[in-house]
């Protein structure tokens, strides 16, 4: 009776470590609804198919949100000790790249930017920030 028990116990605890693998490989992949794609940049937008133009214009707008929305820094060296990657933004300074979700319509969606922190051991870490 007490090896029936125990192999319930094990067979529990790999289900709640399977779930708990499960929602955390998933809760920080990002997901594009209604089967829009996700991208950072005009070479990834066109390894999924789309046309260039669509694309060089999809990323400016996904920037120009950028630009408005997320923090600013002077120079590119403090933008990359912030942010994972930083463009220069039209109206000075640089801002952090965006990722999107790009649907059918044409219409950068999804918006979002990595941002460092630091753990309590002062390592750094990305965190994602949606700005949509």
């Amino acid at each position: 009776m007490p090896s029936t028990q125990l192999k319930i116990l094990v067979v529990l605890v790999a289900l709640a470590a399977a779930g708990f693998s499960y929602f955390y490989a998933h809760r920080t992949a990002p997901a594009c609804l209604e089967g829009g794609k996700y991208m950072a940049s005009v070479a990834d937008c066109q390894a999924w198919g789309f046309d260039a133009a669509l694309c060089r214009q999809a990323v400016e707008k996904a920037r120009a949100v950028a630009a408005r929305a997320a923090p600013k820094t002077d120079t590119m060296f403090q933008c990359e000790l912030r942010f994972t990657d930083c463009f220069e933004s039209p109206n000075g300074g640089f801002s952090p790249r965006p990722a999107f979700c790009l649907r059918a319509d044409g219409e950068p969606r999804e918006t979002r930017y990595l941002e460092y922190e630091s753990d309590r051991r002062n390592r750094k870490k990305t965190k994602e920030v949606r700005i949509d």
